[in-house]
């Protein structure tokens, strides 16, 4: 089946004929996994970044050791994980 309407989510969510008590229900709903995978998102870069630093450290890189740290940090300050 080949999908052949290019019209972006916003403009579906539109476009849709939906109650107004089950719009406010899926603007919260659309938070949510906003949310979700944002933290998605921040825990596998921290994963990524663990492993890139390890690398560093087997490698004996002292510049991308810094580098990945340093960014590692700052992950942690803004996101807390």
């Amino acid at each position: 089946m080949k999908m052949e309407n290019n019209k972006s989510f916003a403009e579906f969510m539109n476009e849709s004929t939906v109650p107004q008590k089950q719009s406010s229900e899926m603007t919260m709903m659309e938070i949510y996994v906003d949310m979700v995978l944002n933290e998605i998102l921040v825990r596998h870069r921290k994963e990524q970044l663990v492993t890139a630093i390890n690398e560093a450290l087997d490698n004996k890189d002292q510049d991308a050791f810094m580098k990945y740290s340093a960014e590692l940090n700052t992950l942690e300050d803004t996101h807390g994980v």
